[in-house]
């Protein structure tokens, strides 16, 4: 899995969006930001930033061994 990701979706299809967050969460995705939302004239598109938190807990500990190593 990538250890980032944009979700795109739209206001034409709310549902279909949410369903790809959750979706996400799911897998181990944790929200990265803050919601970017754009206006086009007959509809807004969404954009949520998400990051895997477990490719993120892995690092944290080879860094620590890392550390501990120096």
């Amino acid at each position: 899995m990538k250890p980032y990701m944009i979700v795109e979706g739209s206001s034409q299809a709310v549902e279909t969006f949410e369903k790809k967050i959750a979706d996400a969460l799911a897998l181990g995705y944790s929200l990265a930001g803050e919601l970017v939302a754009q206006s086009h004239a007959l509809e807004t598109r969404f954009f949520q930033p998400l990051i895997l938190t477990e490719d993120e807990e892995e690092w944290d500990e080879d860094e620590e061994e890392d550390e501990e190593e120096d």
